[in-house]
């Protein structure tokens, strides 16, 4: 079992089930006073990786949440962002068997990048229901999607409440436009669909929090293509401000986007055409980044 393998399913088994953890408590009553929920809030995240020598590769990750509650309304903005480049080094020797000079030369490429952006205004209507509306940009062109944006207008509910837990559940209706970076003749560029999904946190000790996120996207024209964002994440606290934030994200759709594909013979001879062939269609990020409390 390769490295990357054993750490997806690691990660799986550990940080999943940990979502079912104190769902079952009793909730408490909030104080609308509270300094925490009646303020602006904002957090920020760096993710970087770098390795040189016989192979060089970089990778930076950046996020950012920001967030307002008073006692009915609530705003949240959140952006954020990852890149990855990987330099492929060649060597040749130049001269004779015994006398010779190698040179090298590295050529850099760009192996993976993704965009967000999102804005959610939230309106509470009873002590339990609130209705939401949601605006969603991504861009992530290795899985082939150039733009998309998605409106939803939705409801959810508020079923655990306290000081140590949180959890909400979410139906909306949506309108997504998208372009792809191969265009499919056989799909819109713009639909209507119906999108659900929960948000969960809680407080597992004095320094450790968890927190997972679900939405599930529905195309209403071709109901088999539906998509899902599923992000697991801890939270270990190194000081009041700064937290130490391990996070596995699971990106999936069943008709992913389109890539242009180079024809061979069965010789293996170019005949100089292309073909259409779908992507992945699963994406993973495992991320290990530094956040920041402000």
């Amino acid at each position: 079992m390769t490295f990357r393998r054993l750490l997806l399913r690691t990660s799986l088994f550990t940080l999943v089930p940990l979502a079912l953890v104190g769902i079952a408590q009793p909730t408490a009553a909030q104080d609308d006073e509270d300094p925490a929920r009646t303020r602006w809030v904002a957090q920020a995240e760096l993710t970087t990786v770098l390795s040189q020598g016989n192979s060089e590769s970089f990778t930076a990750g950046l996020g950012a949440v920001v967030r307002r509650q008073w006692e009915k309304d609530g705003l949240r903005f959140e952006i954020g962002g990852i890149r990855t480049e990987a330099t492929r080094i060649t060597r040749q020797a130049i001269g004779t068997p015994t006398d010779f000079l190698v040179q090298t030369t590295s050529d850099s490429e760009k192996t993976a990048e993704s965009l967000f952006a999102r804005a959610r205004y939230d309106r509470s209507l009873s002590e339990s229901f609130f209705t939401y509306t949601e605006l969603d940009w991504l861009r992530n062109t290795f899985a082939g999607i150039d733009n998309r944006t998605l409106i939803a207008l939705g409801a959810g509910n508020t079923w655990v409440d306290s000081d140590r837990a949180r959890f909400k559940t979410t139906l909306a209706v949506t309108y997504t436009t998208q372009n792809d970076v191969v265009d499919d003749p056989t799909a819109k560029s713009s639909f209507a669909g119906g999108r659900a999904g929960y948000e969960y946190w809680n407080q597992l000790t004095g320094s450790t929090e968890f927190e997972s996120h679900l939405v599930v996207d529905l195309n209403v024209d071709t109901t088999d293509d539906v998509r899902f964002d599923l992000v697991n994440s801890l939270a270990v606290s190194i000081s009041d401000r700064l937290a130490l934030k391990p996070s596995l994200q699971l990106l999936f759709r069943n008709r992913p986007s389109l890539t242009e594909v180079g024809l061979f013979t069965a010789g293996g001879s170019d005949t100089g055409d292309t073909v259409l062939a779908e992507l992945e269609k699963l994406d993973t990020f495992f991320r290990l980044a530094l956040a920041l409390k402000l």
